[in-house]
Parts: C-alpha cells; sequence; structure tokens
C-alpha cells in the first residue's frame, strides 16, 4: 500500500462548522448514501432540529464534559488553555472518546461524527483518529454569520455580536487545523439549492463512493431536505461593530475557491486580539449568568418546598396529628435537659 492511500474500513467524515450552521442537515444527508453516524443520535428537537441533530450522544455529552473541566462552554469565545489536549485533565475523556469509536465504529466501512464542539476540540480529534490509523475527510460548513446570528438569537437569546466572535472563533480554528488534510468547504444554500452538485463535490475531493447511490437515496432526501425550515434565508444587515465586521470578511475569504491562508492567518490575529479585549468582561457576565442561574433554581426549589408544605398541611393527616404535636412539644419544654 503505497504512502497516504488509505486501507479499507477506515475512513472517517468529520462534519465542522458553527452551530446553526446547517451540520444537521448534511450529517442527515450522507448518511442516506451510506455513512454511519452511530446508533445513539441526540433525539430530534420539535422547535429547534425536527429532522434531527444527528449527533453521537454520547460523544456531544463527553465533550460537553470536557469543555467544562476546561473551565468552557459551547458558546465560550475565549481560547481554550494551551496544550490543553496533554493536560491530565483532559486525559480522561480522551480514553471516554476512544471507548466509544471503538465500540460504534471499529468495523465500519464509512462512518461520519459530526459535532460543532469539534470546530475547537479538534487538537484532541486529531490524536484520536491517528490512534484508530483512521485518516479523517473534513468537510467544513459554510453558512453566513448574519443567518447564524439570527438562528442563535431566537434559539439561546446570543448577542449577535457574541454570534459572530462564536463563527469566528470556530470557523477560523476549523480551517487552521485541517491544513494539509484532505477537505472540501460546502455552503449551506448550495447543499439546499441543489444537493446532488454539493454530494458529487464532496465524493469527488474527498474520494469517496458513497456505499448507497445518490438515486436509491434521492427520494428519502428530497423529503429530508425541507427549504422550509431554512428560517433565516437572507442574511441580515450586521451592525457596525468590529466582531461583525470580521465575521463577514471571514465568510468572503472562506467562500472564495481556494482561500488564502496568509489572509486568514491576519483574520486569525485580529479575531484573538478582539476576544483578548472583550475577554475579562465576558467572564464576569457569565459570572453573572451563573449567579442569576443559581438564584433562580434557589427559588424554584423553595416555591415547590413551600407547595409541598401547605399540601401536607392541609392533609386529613395532619390535621388529626395537631394535638399530638402540641403535646410533643410542650413535653420537650418541660424535660430536664431543656431546661438545663
Amino acid at each position: 500500500m503505497s504512502e497516504g492511500q488509505e486501507s479499507p474500513g477506515n475512513a472517517c467524515i468529520v462534519v465542522l462548522g458553527m452551530h446553526r450552521s446547517g451540520t444537521s442537515a448534511l450529517t442527515g444527508m450522507l448518511s442516506m448514501l451510506g455513512a454511519d453516524p452511530g446508533h445513539a443520535l441526540m433525539p430530534a428537537h420539535e422547535q429547534v432540529n425536527p429532522k434531527g441533530f444527528w449527533e453521537h450522544e454520547d460523544i456531544v455529552a463527553i465533550h460537553e464534559r470536557l469543555l467544562e473541566a476546561l473551565k468552557s462552554f459551547w458558546h465560550d469565545e475565549r481560547a481554550l488553555p494551551d496544550n490543553w489536549p496533554h493536560s491530565p485533565v483532559s486525559l480522561p475523556f480522551r480514553h471516554q472518546i476512544m471507548e466509544v469509536l471503538r465500540s460504534d465504529f471499529a468495523h465500519k466501512s464509512l462512518w461520519i461524527v459530526k459535532d460543532p464542539r469539534m470546530c475547537r476540540l479538534l487538537p484532541l480529534w486529531f490524536h484520536l483518529l491517528r490512534e484508530l490509523a483512521c485518516h479523517p475527510k473534513f468537510i467544513l460548513v459554510l453558512r453566513h454569520p448574519g443567518e447564524v446570528a439570527s438562528s442563535l438569537e431566537k434559539r439561546d437569546g446570543l448577542p449577535v455580536e457574541l454570534s459572530c466572535l462564536l463563527w469566528l472563533s470556530h470557523m477560523l480554528e476549523a480551517e487552521y487545523q485541517t491544513r494539509g488534510s484532505r477537505r472540501v468547504f460546502v455552503s449551506y444554500s448550495g447543499l439546499l439549492q441543489d444537493w446532488r452538485h454539493t454530494v458529487a463535490d464532496i465524493a469527488q475531493c474527498l474520494d469517496i463512493v458513497w456505499p448507497i447511490s445518490t438515486d436509491e437515496a434521492s427520494s428519502a432526501i428530497e423529503v429530508f431536505l425541507d427549504p422550509s425550515l431554512r428560517h433565516f434565508s437572507s442574511a441580515r444587515q450586521l451592525p457596525a461593530h468590529p466582531a461583525c465586521q470580521l465575521a463577514l470578511k471571514g465568510f468572503e475569504l472562506l467562500s472564495e475557491i481556494s482561500p488564502d491562508p496568509l489572509q486568514l492567518d491576519r483574520l486569525r490575529t485580529q479575531t484573538a486580539e478582539l476576544v483578548k479585549l472583550v475577554g475579562p468582561w465576558s467572564n464576569q457576565l457569565q459570572h453573572c449568568e451563573r449567579q442569576v442561574r443559581m438564584l433562580t433554581l434557589f427559588e424554584m426549589e423553595s416555591a415547590v418546598l413551600n407547595s409541598e408544605i401547605r399540601r401536607i398541611k392541609s392533609t386529613v393527616s395532619w390535621q388529626i396529628t395537631k394535638p399530638l404535636r402540641f403535646v410533643w412539644n410542650m413535653l420537650l419544654r418541660l424535660s430536664p435537659s431543656r431546661r438545663s
């Protein structure tokens, strides 16, 4: 087998993109062409992703715990700590992901994994895929940052400026980490307009033969790719905030046939500088939000407890035992231990 040629049974497609960028639509479609996403898929959500997220539930849960251990979260624009993939904190999660991969994908001829968090966690995944002797093929999904911001504002209430900064950090990191790897850029709007062209482009760029032909899968794909589910089909007018303007520049660069790495590196530097400026404020804001959530939870628990107390006091048994409780309290007051 020549250098760079892949051994049979170890082909993996990694779908990368910012949250709300169409990665679910692409992954679901490719699964209909025979790319196996695993059996433990996250259930669909009628109000968010009625056609499914197409994310491996166990892998997403491990990613969430890993980010929490690194004192981060999915909507954190700040960079992860230096050398985090090799830190003792990351080691248990690395083992957990490897267990899932060996259990679910070890004998698959073509499998696919997708989670927007992977844009930031790619350094760890490169180690995992090397350990599996797997040669990954990357698909980077591009959606206009204005559309992403509108979707995140509706779903999570995120400010447009933060969404643009998150879009930048996810997409620029995914682009940088996959340089030199076999990859292809896919437009979300192009996918919905002509999915056959998108499928053919992916197959050609990544050298993939789909286990199920497009003719066989076409009926299911046509039903699955429902254009009406794209609620933000036109890009909003983004404000003149540095994060928004940098995101527009990033979208322009990444949409080119051959993105210029030098310009993208300059954009990464500008984005990192902006993150350093807003990072302390963002950290303080997140702290305040955590305090508010804790207070809200306390108030909810207090309300439930008071409601339960009122319910118990209204029962017949509580009313019947009232004289006994009175006598017991009197005995406690008169006991020698109490008087001393």
